[in-house]
């Protein structure tokens, strides 16, 4: 009969097995991948789906009707056909975007602006027009989101983690006080208020929460 520590180190060891095997299969993630996973279920392999892009882009901040055209552009460009979603391991290599893991940011330069972000880009290889178009269309993303709601500006530490595909935790933070509001013309709510009400009750999600919550 086994001893009763014996039983309990078991129960343990399963419990903790799904974060040990979330946590190696990150590490073998490309940046892109890593980034998707933000925008995915919670489970191995991580799955992308609408309403889980969803939770994503309005825990980032961004407005209901915004992160739900975010979310639907994410589900027509990787599963268009698939109505359960798709793993974010089965998106193929062609279709990742760029995190300019390639690029190497300027020793001095502590803060970026959008269009500096995007000459970052150009230091990349050409992947042809289409791609290199979308490609900005991801970077403008990237800014619009984390971007200081003052100075409209990138940290060097949020460029730098953008690079490995591990961002948005950090900037989830920030838009958890609502002293982090995303301007409208950035894809903010026009009611800060009322979308946090709103976002937590329909999806759980909690954002621009006030200091007295």
């Amino acid at each position: 009969m086994p001893h009763p520590k014996d039983s309990q180190l078991l129960q343990w060891k399963v419990r903790q097995q799904p974060s040990v095997l979330n946590a190696m299969s990150r590490s073998s993630y490309t940046a892109f991948q890593r980034h998707l996973q933000f925008f995915a279920t919670p489970t191995n392999p991580p799955r992308l789906t609408f309403t889980s892009a969803l939770k994503g882009a309005c825990a980032l901040g961004l407005d209901f009707p915004v992160s739900a055209v975010l979310s639907l552009g994410l589900k027509l460009l990787y599963a268009p056909f698939n109505l359960t979603g798709i793993n974010i391991t089965d998106i193929p290599q062609s279709s990742h975007r760029s995190q300019l893991s390639n690029t190497t940011l300027p020793t001095a330069k502590k803060e970026f602006t959008c269009s500096e972000l995007l000459r970052l880009l150009n230091q990349e290889r050409n992947p042809g027009f289409l791609r290199h178009k979308i490609d900005q269309g991801h970077i403008i993303g990237f800014w619009s989101m984390a971007a200081n709601t003052r100075t409209h500006t990138v940290s060097r530490d949020d460029v730098e983690r953008f690079q490995h595909g591990e961002w948005e935790e950090t900037v989830t933070e920030r838009r958890r006080n609502s002293d982090e509001i995303l301007p409208l013309w950035r894809g903010g709510p026009i009611w800060a208020g009322g979308h946090s009400f709103a976002v937590d009750k329909l999806l759980g999600v909690q954002v621009y929460r006030s200091k007295r919550e």
